[in-house]
């Protein structure tokens, strides 16, 4: 079984490792993942800090012109890059390859954004005195990112932190290292230099927390859950580090009674269940006005009972299977939460068979009160 390492300054190493678990295949293992410690974490700080100056002296353009054979290189790879994702992701093959894409197209973006760095030249109140502005890199940037898009929310956290002369230390979901592994090896392979970007996988609770709290790292960006975003704000908060945060939403589609009713079906079956609705910006909530209610669940009964739930590999499928076991148990958690809050079954709730983590598109239906 093939083994991948983290990378760390100059090196690619690991000692302890975990499986990859393709969720639409159980039985389908597709390596061994290094998972990083807080001494891991803290070297890969300190090479960051290292290769920082240097990195941020050269040139935009040659910072550019990395990132540009960066997006090239993926774009080439596009295909491969896309079919490894669902394999490891779940979510089908075409969204697969479009996310692999999108990277391409981030890491151009920035590429192009690496010469158009601007300053500012300001009157001075007071005479002989010129007032610029100039943007200076921060410095060590931590990244921490999420599941649910594997290329593209690492590539554009990454992309502007180094277009910008920044060095970065990534941490990538656990359950998507291969995505996370394949697009460092291609930026390295694009002639980034040794300590600019390091790759340390391995659990928030050691990895995350050592980047959130290590004094090294001047500012942090995470992507995922309300309670993980609220330890990392608090802990960042305390040293006074920048921080971003990206976190959950709870978005609702609101169908009044003149929408276009074929449309508005459209909207809420790609919103609430593409990607398999394991996205913050997914339709958790419908709220349909009486004029239209009954109308629109006959229509969304009929479309969902055609939608093809299955191996994210398969050309055909629709909808792929969720992350992971944990996952599972979570949705079904929320199946037993609306039955004890009333509302009722309207569209799905077929069982599914198969060896992977496969849940049915499912609507409960709430009447208001």
């Amino acid at each position: 079984m093939d083994r991948f390492l983290n990378k760390i300054g100059r090196d690619w190493r690991g000692t302890a490792f975990q499986p990859n678990i393709n969720p639409s295949d159980t039985g389908d293992v597709i390596g061994e993942f290094a998972r990083a410690t807080v001494e891991d974490t803290r070297e890969a700080i300190a090479a960051a800090r290292a290769a920082q100056p240097i990195w941020a002296a050269m040139t935009p353009y040659a910072r550019g012109q990395i990132l540009r054979r960066a997006a090239d290189l993926v774009s080439a790879r596009k295909d491969a890059l896309g079919r490894a994702l669902s394999r490891e992701e779940g979510k089908t093959l075409a969204e697969g390859v479009a996310e692999a894409g999108r990277t391409a197209q981030i890491l151009d973006f920035f590429a192009a954004e690496a010469v158009r760095i601007t300053g500012e030249a300001l009157a001075s109140v007071r005479p002989g005195v010129e007032v610029t502005v100039q943007r200076e890199a921060l410095g060590v940037v931590g990244i921490i990112t999420p599941w649910n898009f594997p290329l593209a929310i690492p590539a554009w956290k990454i992309a502007p932190a180094l277009c910008y002369g920044n060095a970065v230390v990534f941490k990538p979901a656990e359950l998507v290292p291969h995505s996370a592994h394949a697009l460092v090896s291609i930026l390295h392979e694009a002639g980034l230099p040794d300590g600019v970007l390091n790759l340390v996988s391995g659990p928030g609770s050691v990895v995350g927390e050592e980047i959130a709290q290590n004094r090294e790292v001047d500012a942090v960006s995470f992507t995922g859950s309300v309670e993980t975003g609220r330890r990392l704000a608090t802990i960042c908060a305390a040293r006074f580090c920048k921080v971003q945060l990206e976190m959950g939403g709870k978005n609702p589609l609101v169908v009044l009674d003149d929408a276009d009713l074929d449309q508005a079906v459209d909207c809420a079956i790609s919103g609430a269940f593409f990607s398999t609705g394991q996205r913050c910006t997914a339709s958790s909530r419908l709220i349909v006005q009486d004029g239209i209610h009954d109308r629109f669940v006959e229509a969304m009964q009929q479309r969902m009972a055609a939608l093809k739930v299955g191996n994210a590999l398969d050309p055909a499928t629709q909808i792929g299977p969720v992350i992971d076991a944990r996952q599972l148990r979570t949705d079904l958690g929320y199946i037993e939460l609306a039955r004890s809050e009333g509302a009722t079954l309207a569209c799905g709730g077929i069982p599914m068979e198969g060896p992977g983590f496969f849940f049915d598109a499912r609507a409960f239906d709430r009447l208001a009160q």
